[in-house]
C-alpha cells in the first residue's frame, strides 16, 4: 500500500509536465527533488520526526499547517521567485514541478517516519491525494494571481489571495478532524469534495482558457 503514497506525485507531475518543455520544468524538478532530500536528510539527523498530537484542536492544526504545509512552500517557493530572474509567466508556471518534485520525498518521509507501528488509509491514501490537488490547485490561482498583478485588479488580487490560503489550509483541517475525532465519514466526505471540487475547477479553467484562445 506505500506504493500509493510512493508513486502518486511522481505520476502527478509526468501527468502535468507530459506537454511542456523539457528545459523549462528540468531545473524545477531536480531543484525540488534536491532541497527535499537535503531538508529530509537534516531532518532525520538532527530533529523529533515523530508525529505529535496535541489535545487541542488549534495546537495540532497549527503544527500540521505550519510545519508541513505553509512553511515549506513559503520558504522553497519564495525563494525561488525571489532569486529567479525570469519572467512570472515562467514563475507561475514553475510552481506545481517545484513544489511537487519537494513533497514526493517530503511526504513519504513525513509518513514513514512520524509512524511508529501501522499506517492508516489517511497516511497513506487519502492525505497523498489531498496534497496533490492542494498543488494543482495552488498552482493554477497562482497563475490568476499574477494576471491580477498585471491587470492591477485590486479585488481579483484579494480574491485569489483569499482562495489561495483557503485550499492551502484545508488539507492542514480534514488532517486535524482525523487525529483528534478519528470520524472517517466526515474525513472521506470533506476530503472527497475537496478534491473533486479542485478537478471541477481545473477543467473548467482549462475550457476557458482554450475559448480564449
Amino acid at each position: 500500500m506505500l506504493l500509493f503514497l510512493l508513486l502518486l506525485m511522481p505520476l502527478c507531475l509526468t501527468a502535468y509536465c507530459y506537454n511542456k518543455s523539457i528545459k523549462d520544468v528540468l531545473p524545477c524538478l531536480l531543484l525540488g527533488f534536491f532541497i527535499s532530500l537535503l531538508f529530509c536528510g537534516f531532518k532525520s539527523f538532527f530533529m523529533f520526526s515523530h508525529t505529535v498530537v496535541y489535545y487541542s484542536a488549534f495546537r495540532t492544526f497549527a503544527s500540521i499547517f505550519v510545519f508541513q504545509i505553509f512553511l515549506p512552500v513559503l520558504i522553497l517557493y519564495g525563494v525561488f521567485f525571489f532569486i529567479s530572474h525570469d519572467t512570472l509567466l515562467y514563475k507561475s508556471g514553475a510552481f506545481v514541478p517545484l513544489v511537487m518534485s519537494f513533497y514526493a520525498i517530503f511526504l513519504p518521509y513525513m509518513v514513514i517516519s512520524g509512524t511508529e507501528s501501522i499506517y492508516s488509509g489517511f497516511q497513506i491514501l487519502i492525505k497523498p491525494v489531498l496534497y496533490a490537488a492542494m498543488i494543482m490547485q495552488a498552482g493554477a490561482l497562482l497563475s490568476s494571481l499574477f494576471n491580477a498583478m498585471q491587470q492591477q485588479s485590486r479585488k481579483l488580487f484579494i480574491l485569489n489571495i483569499v482562495l489561495e490560503l483557503a485550499y492551502l489550509v484545508c488539507p492542514a483541517i480534514i488532517e486535524t478532524i482525523y487525529l483528534l475525532s478519528c470520524n472517517n465519514i466526515i474525513v472521506l466526505v470533506t476530503s472527497g469534495a475537496y478534491v473533486i471540487f479542485v478537478f471541477f475547477y481545473l477543467i473548467i479553467k482549462r475550457v476557458v482558457a482554450r475559448n480564449k484562445q
